[in-house]
C-alpha cells in the first residue's frame, strides 16, 4: 500500500510503539473498563429479580425464594468485583504510564529523528504530574481502609471469625506495598522523562503543533457515506433507547418502593404495605414493567455495543482506502481526531461486557447450590435442594465468562498491532490537534494556543494546549 509520509525535514507526530506487555496492558484496561459496566449492569438485572423474588410474583413460591436468594447472593460479586477492578485498573494506569516512558528513552537512545515528535496522546502520559497518582490515591486509600477496617474486626468479631481480621490486615499490606512502588518508582520515570526531554525539545514539539494546527480542514474533504452516518446513527439510538429505559425502570422501581414500602429507612425496608385488590393489581403490573425496562437497558446496550464495532470497521475501511489515494482527498476531521488515539476494539468491548453479567450470576449459583452464603442459603431452607443441580453449569458459565474475558485481551492485543500501523499513518499523513482542554489544572478555563501542547520539559509543563 503507497502512502504518503511527511518529509524527512518536516516536524511531525509520530506514534511510537510499546512493548508486548504495553499493549497486554493496554487490551487489559480496554476490557475492564466495559467489565465494570457489566457489573452495574448486573446490578440492574438483581434488583428486578430481588423485587420479582421478594413479592412472590412469579406465581411458585418455590421459585420466588429462589430468585430472591440468587438477588442476595449476587450482591455479593457486585460490591466485590468493582473494588478489585477499581485498584487493577489503577496499578495498569500506572504501569501504562511507565511503559510508555520506557519505549520513549528506547525510541530517542535508537536514534529516533528529532523532527518525529511523540504524538500528545503518549506525550501526556509521559508527562503526567505528579505521576501515578491515580494509583498512588488509590494504594493510601486500600491502606487506610483496611487498616481502619482491622482494627475495629480485631474488637468486633470472634474467633470462629478470624478470616476475616486476616483478609482486612492484607489489604493493608497491599495497599502499603503498593505506596511504596508508585513512590520508588516516581524518580526512575522522572529521569526518563529528562532524557526524552533532551532528545526532543520544546521547540521540536512546538513545531510539531504549528504544522497540526496548520493543516486545519481542508476544503476537499470527503463526507462520511451514507451507509456509515446510517449505521452510527443507529448505534446511538441504541444508546440512547437503553440509557432511557434504565432511567425510566429505575425511576418506576423508586415509586414502586416508595407506595409499597411507606416507612422504610436507609437501614430497614420496613413492613410492606397492604392495599385493595385494585391497587395491588396495578403494582404487581408496575413491577413486570420496571423489571421489563432493566432488562430492556441492558439487552439494548449491548446491541448498541455490537452496532458501535460495526461503525468501527467501517470507519478503519475508509482510512485504509484514504490511505492508499496518494492523492485522494482528506478524510473528515471527526474521524482523524477520533483515530489519531488508540482504539479498542469494540466487540471485544461488549463480550467483557457480557461476561460480567455471566460472572455476577454464576458465581451467585455456585455458590448457592454448594453451601457457600450460608446467611442467604438458609433463609428458606437448604439452597443447595435448589440450585444443587445447576452448579455444573454456574461453573461453566464462570469458566466461560474468565475465558471471554481473556479472549478479549488477547483480541485487543492482536488487533494493536495493526492498529499501530493504521494510527502512525494517519497521525503523519493528517495531522490534527487534539481535542482543546477547556479546564486547566487550576480548575480554570483555559485559552486554546495555536503552537503548544503537553511538554515534555518539566518546567513547560504548566502550558497546555
Amino acid at each position: 500500500m503507497t502512502t504518503r509520509r511527511p518529509a524527512a525535514v518536516e516536524p511531525h507526530w509520530r506514534v511510537y510503539p510499546v512493548s508486548f506487555v504495553g499493549r497486554l496492558v493496554n487490551g487489559a484496561i480496554n476490557a475492564l473498563a466495559p467489565f465494570l459496566l457489566g457489573i452495574g449492569a448486573a446490578f440492574v438485572l438483581l434488583l428486578a429479580v430481588a423485587v420479582i423474588g421478594d413479592e412472590a410474583l412469579s406465581g411458585e413460591p418455590a421459585l420466588s425464594r429462589a430468585l430472591d436468594q440468587l438477588a442476595r447472593a449476587g450482591m455479593m460479586p457486585v460490591l466485590v468485583l468493582p473494588l478489585c477492578a477499581g485498584v487493577a485498573l489503577a496499578a495498569l494506569f500506572a504501569l501504562r504510564e511507565a511503559i510508555t516512558s520506557r519505549a520513549l528513552v528506547r525510541a530517542a537512545r535508537e536514534g529516533a529523528p528529532r523532527t518525529a515528535v511523540p504524538h500528545p496522546s503518549q506525550v501526556d502520559l509521559v508527562a503526567a504530574e505528579p505521576p501515578f497518582l491515580a494509583f498512588l490515591v488509590m494504594s493510601v486509600l486500600l491502606a487506610g481502609i483496611g487498616l481502619l477496617m482491622s482494627v475495629i474486626a480485631a474488637f468486633t468479631i470472634n474467633d470462629s471469625e478470624q478470616h476475616i481480621l486476616g483478609g482486612f490486615l492484607a489489604a493493608t499490606g497491599v495497599g502499603a506495598v503498593f505506596v511504596l512502588l508508585a513512590l520508588a518508582g516516581r524518580p526512575a520515570h522522572h529521569w526518563r522523562r529528562l532524557e526524552i526531554a533532551a532528545h526532543w525539545t520544546t521547540a521540536d514539539e512546538r513545531a510539531a503543533w504549528r504544522r497540526a494546527t496548520s493543516a486545519g480542514p481542508a476544503k476537499d474533504e470527503v463526507e462520511l457515506p451514507p451507509d456509515l452516518v446510517h449505521l452510527r446513527r443507529r448505534a446511538t439510538r441504541y444508546e440512547y433507547l437503553g440509557s432511557a429505559c434504565f432511567v425510566l425502570g429505575f425511576g418506576l422501581m423508586q415509586v414502586w418502593l416508595f407506595v409499597t414500602h411507606p416507612y422504610r429507612t436507609r437501614t430497614d425496608p420496613g413492613p410492606r404495605q397492604e392495599y385493595d385488590d385494585a391497587v395491588e393489581m396495578v403494582l404487581v403490573a408496575g413491577t413486570w414493567v420496571f423489571a421489563a425496562f432493566m432488562v430492556g437497558a441492558v439487552a439494548l446496550l449491548v446491541v448498541g455495543s455490537f452496532a458501535d464495532s460495526a461503525v468501527q470497521r467501517r470507519e478503519q475501511q475508509i482510512l485504509r482506502e484514504a490511505l492508499a489515494a496518494p492523492d485522494g482527498p482528506r478524510p473528515p476531521q471527526a474521524l482523524l481526531r477520533r483515530y489519531a488515539n488508540r482504539q479498542p476494539v469494540l466487540i471485544a468491548q461488549a463480550l467483557a461486557l457480557v461476561a460480567a453479567l455471566g460472572t455476577t450470576f454464576g458465581w451467585a449459583v455456585y455458590s448457592l447450590g454448594t453451601g457457600g452464603m450460608a446467611d442467604v442459603a438458609s433463609l428458606y431452607g437448604d439452597a443447595d435442594e435448589t440450585f444443587g443441580g445447576f452448579v455444573t453449569q454456574a461453573l461453566v458459565t464462570l469458566t466461560g465468562s474468565v475465558v471471554v474475558v481473556v479472549a478479549a485481551v488477547v483480541w485487543d492485543v492482536v488487533a494493536a498491532a495493526r492498529g499501530y500501523e493504521l494510527r502512525s499513518q494517519v497521525v503523519e499523513r493528517w495531522p490534527i490537534k487534539p481535542a482543546p482542554r477547556m479546564v486547566g489544572e487550576d480548575g480554570k478555563k483555559k485559552p486554546d494556543p495555536a503552537s503548544v501542547g503537553p511538554s515534555l520539559t518539566p518546567r513547560a509543563r504548566g502550558v497546555r494546549s
